[in-house]
């Protein structure tokens, strides 16, 4: 609901209600900016495609 709808009533429930819902909102998708820029700029341009890492716990899985 915003200014624009023809529900909304200028009331100062209606104005602080908002004021906070859309303060939460918007820390939450700078929250969420900010950490896919960090992922981002932290990925490595080149990734080297080498053998697998061994897995320890599977290594004696042919025994059992």
């Amino acid at each position: 609901m915003t200014p624009f709808s023809f529900e909304w009533q200028w009331n100062v429930e209606y104005i602080i209600f908002f004021g906070l819902l859309y303060t939460a909102l918007t820390i939450i998708a700078c929250g969420l900016v900010y950490c896919l820029v960090k992922t981002w700029l932290s990925l490595p341009l080149t990734e080297e495609h080498g053998a697998p890492s061994k897995i320890s716990y599977r290594a004696r899985y042919p025994e059992y």
